[in-house]
C-alpha cells in the first residue's frame, strides 16, 4: 500500500493544503506558555529551548511506542528540481530505511511540492534530533537544524494508525486524531 494513499483514505487529509486549525478532531499544542525564545538581553535563551525540546520528546513517547509502526512525512517547497531527498532522512534515519522511501511530486503556483513517506520504527530515526531541528528552524545560530540551500523548511509529520504529529516549529504542535474515541 502506498504510504500517502493510505494517510489520504484513513485520516481524509491533503497534508500539502489542508490546515489542521479547521479540522474537528485537531488538537493545538503550545509547547512552552511562559518563557520566550530570547532572553532580557537578547540573546537566545537555552532555558526556552531545552523546555521546548523537552515538552516536545515527551509527548512524541507518549504516542509512539518502540515497536510501533509509523509514517514520517516530510513536505519539501522548492523553486528547483531537488535530485535526491533533503537531509532528513540521509542524517536522521538509520540505514534499514535506505530503500524504502516513498516520493510523490507535485506542483502549485509557487513551483515543486515534494512528499517524501517512510515507513519505519521509532527505533529506526533519530526522532530527537529531527524534532529539535523542527523547533530550531528559525534560528540559524541553533543545531541541529535541516540544511538545503534549494528548499524551504521542510514540514514533518509523524504518523501512526490513531493519529498525526506535527510540530511546526518551537512554538507549537498540533495534534489530528482519526477517531472521536481517543480525541
Amino acid at each position: 500500500m502506498v504510504h500517502l494513499d493510505y494517510i489520504q483514505s484513513e485520516f481524509n487529509i491533503d497534508l500539502i493544503n489542508d490546515s489542521f486549525d479547521e479540522l474537528p478532531l485537531s488538537l493545538h499544542i503550545q509547547l512552552e506558555k511562559e518563557m520566550y525564545q530570547f532572553n532580557d538581553q537578547g540573546h537566545l535563551n537555552p532555558q526556552y529551548f531545552n523546555k521546548v525540546y523537552n515538552v516536545a520528546i515527551s509527548i512524541f513517547d507518549e504516542l509512539f511506542g518502540e515497536n510501533d509502526l509509523l509514517f514520517v512525512v516530510t513536505i519539501v517547497r522548492s523553486e528547483h528540481s531537488l535530485q535526491r531527498p533533503i537531509g532528513v532522512y540521509s542524517k536522521y534515519s538509520k540505514k534499514i530505511n535506505k530503500y524504502r522511501l516513498n516520493v510523490k511530486n507535485y506542483k502549485d503556483e509557487n513551483g515543486k511540492v515534494i512528499q517524501y513517506s517512510l515507513e519505519t520504527k521509532k527505533q529506526h530515526i533519530e526522532y530527537k534530533k529531527i524534532i529539535k531541528a523542527i523547533c530550531n528552524q528559525d534560528f540559524k545560530s541553533m543545531a541541529p537544524r535541516f540544511n538545503d540551500k534549494y528548499s524551504s523548511y521542510p514540514e514533518i509529520f509523524f504518523i501512526n494508525k490513531d493519529f498525526i504529529y506535527h510540530i511546526y516549529d518551537d512554538r507549537g504542535a498540533f495534534l489530528l486524531f482519526k477517531d472521536e474515541r481517543k480525541y
